[in-house]
């Protein structure tokens, strides 16, 4: 591994030419027409050249990340990961136990957390199309394809810490904006790509099965199975996650969830969420919960919001939810009081998605709308579906 010099005796974990590109673009670097040998990128009064090659180069990949270093005034040990992940959203998987791993794991328990891992993984991307308490075997195969084009980063020194990387698409070049028109305010976004919407659905299952199954000292409800179907738990999740606990070697699973740089994630959701050895045996009877019980999540729907639109003086407002509905991507149109839709606007800010509950009419030009919901709020708020 080469390492870059200033930065000591520690290695750098180099980024390839085309991350290098894709971050300077993101970054306010323009590049000029090229040339024969390559291109000039241009930021203000700094330039960088970087050739035209048909394959990486670890020597030349070192100089660009020196010089982008030097410009952003910080190490090129602190911004080689940033730009390696700047379009991946990475969730660290941490299995913990004071006494029984340190620098080191049983084989046998490693073997579960990283086959259990992936059984988090394919259930949250088969929940995250279609919200179901218990899948059977039905996976769903955009999920699957998500899961084919995740990485595994190498591990991290503490506990025994596994980077699992969901690469994400080609950011739009709007990514959003707000227009002024006459006697009308209106909000947009680009829709969420659905490779994030797994990850965010992973995200929310953990949190859901902490806040909801694992917390209160009583045993789940119907109603709580609900709760936690609608935010894409399922019996497959939950027998996975159990797994992992139930390992003697695993006193404490923790998730840390790092969104991609080029597409800022939820500012609501928790960066981290950990849970107990001890929790396994509550969590393995919600699985026989789910399955034993056949949870309809039918009525609601969840997703980020690509709209907001309001005529000055009108006393509703609308927003627009991009979503998952019948295994297709949808847009989905609801109606909302001033108040609900004032704070509509600070969650389209915070880049939270929703959950809305009514149902779904074919409204003027065969646009799907939700003229009365029975809710619609953040899909991060948890602690209002508990009695």
């Amino acid at each position: 591994m080469l390492q870059p010099s200033g930065i000591g005796s520690s290695p750098v974990r180099l980024p390839t030419l085309l991350q290098l590109r894709a971050y300077m673009k993101h970054s306010g670097w323009l590049s000029q027409p090229p040339g024969a040998g390559g291109a000039i990128w241009i930021k203000g009064d700094a330039k960088i050249g970087i050739p035209t090659l048909s394959r990486n180069d670890p020597v030349i990949a070192k100089g660009v990340l020196e010089r982008l270093a030097a410009h952003e005034r910080t190490s090129a040990a602190a911004l080689a990961p940033k730009i390696r992940y700047h379009r991946m959203d990475v969730t660290l998987l941490r299995a913990a136990n004071d006494h029984r791993i340190t620098d080191t794991i049983p084989f046998e328990a490693a073997a579960t957390v990283i086959g259990s891992a992936r059984k988090l993984l394919r259930a949250a991307g088969t929940t995250a199309w279609h919200e179901r308490g218990d899948i059977g075997g039905n996976y769903s195969r955009r999920g699957d394809e998500v899961l084919k084009k995740a990485r595994m980063d190498h591990t991290q020194e503490g506990s025994f810490i596994i980077p699992v990387l969901v690469p994400l698409p080609e950011p739009p070049e709007v990514a959003g904006e707000q227009m002024t028109l006459p006697d009308m305010e209106l909000y947009t976004a680009a829709p969420e790509p659905f490779e994030r919407r797994v990850t965010r659905t992973f995200a929310q299952s953990i949190m859901a099965v902490k806040e909801i199954i694992v917390d209160p000292e009583r045993s789940p409800s119907v109603s709580d199975l609900h709760t936690v179907v609608e935010r894409g738990v399922s019996r497959e999740f939950c027998a996975a996650l159990a797994q992992i606990l139930a390992e003697p070697a695993v006193g404490e699973f923790e998730t840390t969830f790092d969104w991609a740089e080029s597409l800022p994630g939820p500012a609501t959701m928790p960066g981290s969420i950990s849970i107990e050895h001890e929790a396994h045996l509550k969590i393995e009877n919600a699985a026989a919960l789910l399955k034993r019980s056949r949870i309809d999540a039918g009525s609601t729907f969840s997703g980020s919001i690509i709209e907001l639109r309001r005529r000055t003086d009108d006393p509703y407002g609308f927003v627009t939810v991009s979503t998952v509905r019948r295994g297709r991507v949808s847009e989905i149109r609801v109606r909302l009081p001033f108040s609900h839709y004032q704070a509509a606007v600070s969650w389209h800010r915070a880049q939270r998605a929703v959950i809305v509950e009514g149902e779904v009419a074919v409204g003027v030009g065969r646009r799907l709308v939700v003229d009365h919901p029975v809710k619609c709020r953040p899909i991060d708020e948890l602690q209002l579906a508990l009695p």
